[in-house]
């Protein structure tokens, strides 16, 4: 794989370093993935971060299984365990089926239907069908009234790639094909040019979200956030089959691509990296590459195909700079909810790539920067990520 060269130069002045051993930094990610588990939750199925369930009750403005959100709410998203599931989650059972390809062990099989189960749940235990919710509430059924983009592209990612993985339950499978299509009939509904291609609340889509962090399509999309609304339907109709998908997948992709290539021709070229960095944190480089990964399983169109892989390679190039800024300069941290794992999975989820050595040691660094297992749930979800997808590759 060919990326942009970063502009800061590769750190070819730093003193060579025998590689860790890789025992070392799977032992490193596997206490992390142990600690964990121990918050699994086996009424909602989910990985919450939260052992003490008394701490996240449903707030006392909570009805029919929703609480809303507003600008400036008290406590921001609500309790603890509410908030970006499906990103955290969804990435961590991405990085579970490259480590099932690579170890095929029985206890990872396990935990993987565990997590999937839970990352399914999302969509169903609150009774809004299409809904991809933030988290749960202690009753396991109670969630905030907005979500996200983001929040569904990890939800479908996730599980696309477990139920294609040669490990996925068959019942969670056809949860799966059933609840895909409820989103993508969801999205049907609600991204028009009325809504302003925004699919608002859980129970109102009269009005965007306050945020647009809802907005799927028309003028205000960015570059990196393009495909995330033909990957849905592309998801549908490969669970299906139902031709009605395929047709509003091939509705929405030419310009998706032409959308995404505008970061490399169209106005976006000549902004410089803290500009670009400002409106695309390291999430939204990951995000871009794998709002294409079900697409791109897909798409048979060659052209389409070599039109995509040069927009990832932008990408990857975004976050190969940005992982070589960091490596010469140790005060540098580029904004992200776990900004090394973001870069590194956003260099290897696209076709092609393999790992260097600055990429072995900014890898190695990240993973062993602080002890996984005292570390926050999302750092450790796509670190561990990280580390497999490298391992399969």
């Amino acid at each position: 794989m060919c990326v942009v060269l970063a502009a800061y130069g590769e750190p070819s002045a730093q003193p060579a370093r025998e590689p860790v051993p890789d025992a070392q930094l799977r032992a490193a990610c596997d206490r992390g993935w142990a600690k964990m588990m121990e918050t699994w939750d086996p009424v909602t199925s989910l990985v919450t971060g939260v052992r003490d369930k008394s701490k996240s009750p449903p707030p006392p403005d909570a009805k029919n299984n929703l609480y809303p959100m507003y600008d400036k709410r008290p406590g921001g998203w609500g309790p603890p365990g509410v908030g970006d599931a499906p990103l955290i989650c969804g990435t961590a059972l991405s990085g579970l089926v490259d480590k099932w390809d690579v170890t095929h062990d029985p206890a990872v099989k396990a935990d993987a239907a565990k997590l999937a189960k839970g990352v399914l749940n999302l969509a169903i235990l609150h009774g809004y069908k299409g809904f991809v919710c933030r988290g749960f509430c202690n009753d396991g059924k109670t969630t905030v009234s907005l979500s996200s983009r983001d929040q569904y592209t990890h939800w479908v990612h996730g599980l696309w790639r477990y139920c294609n993985s040669s490990m996925a339950d068959p019942e969670i499978v056809k949860g799966y094909q059933e609840q895909i299509v409820e989103v993508a009939k969801f999205m049907e509904e609600r991204i028009t040019a009325e809504n302003q291609w925004n699919f608002g609340y859980a129970d109102d889509y009269s009005k965007p979200d306050y945020r647009t962090i809802c907005t799927m399509w028309g003028p205000e999309v960015w570059p990196h956030e393009a495909a995330r609304l033909p990957m849905i339907y592309v998801a549908a109709f490969m669970a299906t089959d139902d031709p009605h998908w395929k047709e509003l997948y091939e509705k929405y992709i030419d310009e998706a691509i032409d959308i995404t290539l505008k970061i490399k021709y169209g106005g976006f070229k000549n902004k410089t990296q803290d500009q670009i960095q400002g409106r695309m944190p390291c999430y939204s480089l990951f995000q871009c590459v794998i709002s294409f990964d079900p697409i791109l399983a897909y798409e048979k169109n060659q052209k389409r195909r070599d039109r995509i892989q040069e927009a990832l390679e932008v990408f990857a190039g975004f976050a190969r700079d940005r992982q070589v800024r960091a490596q010469l300069d140790p005060k540098y941290r580029p904004y992200g909810m776990c900004w090394d794992g973001e870069l590194l999975l956003a260099q290897s989820m696209v076709p092609g790539f393999r790992p260097d050595e600055p990429y072995r040691r900014f890898l190695e660094d990240a993973v062993l920067r602080e002890p996984l297992e005292r570390a926050g749930l999302c750092r450790t979800a796509h670190l561990l990520a990280a580390y497999w997808r490298s391992r399969r590759l």
